[in-house]
């Protein structure tokens, strides 16, 4: 048995959208503390880490842990009808082998969707330790993923002291934008730099779509020279939605 409800419908949204960003598929793993999902995006390039506590919900129950995947294409057209004044109620049908998704609003509207068959195995997140972790606004990450886009297909992260530069290059020029912990109103919030390198290059399309999917108001990024980075930030208060990104290998 599987029943939860939720009271924001933009939270919901906001957790579709940025699992739409990369797969295709949606593989929930359901359990009495919460819901979580681990996956790798169809190229192995990139992963989605979502946490999303029981916590968050205002009923929760579940009793025993259930795989339930879901279509992208269809979770997506499903939140598109939800009205910002609805709230939301979910329930596993077993027998039927659907998820049960109703929108209560001024009225009730069902949707049953069905479940597919879940992977045989469940994805490991990597253990990795990180050189260089940085806390900033959104806002001046998506800025600066979109000016080296304007030059670039591939973006250059590094970090020293209080500075935190994104460049990148391509044959019509060269875009560099550096961010600081100094100043009335830094863009990083901290920034901690450890030994050894803290500079790795990573592919642009990822991040552009990444940047998309940010709904919070601040990030956290961590990386290590020539090492998968990770930006991770909250979503619905208690939760946490991270992508880990593998680094663009320069040939030489």
């Amino acid at each position: 048995m599987f029943h939860a409800t939720l009271d924001s419908t933009k939270t919901w949204k906001q957790i579709v959208d940025a699992l739409a960003t990369l797969l295709t598929e949606a593989h929930f793993r359901v359990s009495e503390s919460g819901i979580t999902l681990r996956q790798l995006d169809s190229s192995k390039a990139a992963m989605v880490d979502l946490n999303l506590p029981s916590t968050i919900f205002q009923e929760y129950t579940c009793k025993g842990e259930y795989d339930i995947c879901l279509g992208i294409d269809e979770l997506v057209r499903v939140s598109k009808r939800m009205g910002g004044d609805e709230h939301l109620e979910f329930n596993l049908d077993d027998s039927d082998n659907r998820l049960e998704i109703k929108m209560i609003g001024q009225a009730e509207r069902q949707f049953k969707l069905q479940l597919l068959t879940p992977p045989d195995s469940q994805t490991n997140k990597p253990g990795m330790e990180f050189g260089v972790k940085a806390e900033m606004y959104a806002d001046a990450f998506k800025q600066a993923i979109k000016d080296v886009g304007v030059v670039s297909s591939h973006v250059k992260i590094s970090a020293e002291k209080n500075l935190l530069t994104f460049t990148g290059e391509g044959d019509t020029g060269e875009a560099r934008i550096t961010l600081s912990t100094e100043g009335e109103d830094p863009a990083l919030f901290q920034l901690k730099v450890g030994a050894g390198p803290s500079a790795a290059m990573y592919a642009l399309n990822y991040l552009a779509e990444i940047s998309k999917a940010i709904a919070s108001d601040s990030i956290i990024l961590q990386f290590t020279g020539s090492k998968p980075m990770m930006l991770e930030f909250p979503i619905a208060e208690a939760g946490t939605i991270s992508f880990i990104l593998a680094p663009r290998v320069e040939r030489r």
